[in-house]
């Protein structure tokens, strides 16, 4: 029986640059290891605030992940909006709630989880990026939704060659993501293993 995976992402979440084929993001390699079939989301630059009101797509991509009724949602982005720290925090709070809770009510009976924000440094992080973090584990459990770890810091302090070479180096490269798919393939594990069981059980 196959799960499918709706991933509401941003450019970690599409491989944007750092990979060198679609197989080798990290989500695409997580749902294989997990045997869940992908259906990916995620926006380069999106955010709870930036790139949300675009015409980049005809239906906002939270949209997307619900219409395809996804037994396991993953809510996957959020440093993009570090530049409205602090003057719009209230902003970005009440928008990420807004989400979340979305998500949670379109999809009651499927896994809905909030991935902390990536940063490839346990050393680099600025504050912004921190507020962030904090914002998304307050929301997620005032959502009552789990907040999965892993993606921050997740290269240590030897990070450099898991990113792609660009300017300000943040990227994962194929390197970078296969780690992010090993660490999120753990990580969600047990949410597969409840979503499998679920699906199992429900009536025919």
């Amino acid at each position: 029986m196959t799960i499918r995976m709706g991933i509401y992402g941003d450019s970690i979440g599409t491989g944007w640059r750092g990979i060198s084929d679609r197989s080798k993001r990290w989500t695409s390699i997580t749902c294989t290891n997990l045997n869940l079939e992908e259906h990916n989301f995620s926006v380069d630059g999106l955010g709870f605030i930036r790139r949300r009101d675009t015409g980049a797509f005809l239906l906002h991509p939270l949209q997307m992940v619900i219409d395809a009724q996804p037994q396991i949602a993953l809510i996957a982005l959020g440093q993009n909006d570090y530049e409205c720290i602090p003057d719009r925090e209230d902003e970005l709070r009440r928008v990420m709630l807004q989400d979340m809770t979305a998500l949670r009510d379109a999809l009651p009976e499927s896994q809905v989880l909030v991935v902390e924000p990536y940063w490839p440094s346990t050393r680099q992080e600025p504050p912004k990026g921190r507020r962030v973090f904090d914002l998304h584990g307050a929301c997620a459990e005032e959502a009552g939704l789990p907040f999965v770890k892993g993606q921050r810091g997740v290269f240590g302090e030897d990070y450099l060659p898991y990113l792609f070479p660009e300017e300000g180096q943040l990227h994962p490269n194929d390197e970078g993501h296969a780690v992010l798919a090993a660490v999120m393939t753990e990580a969600l594990s047990p949410y597969v293993q409840r979503a499998l069981e679920r699906t199992i059980s429900l009536p025919r």
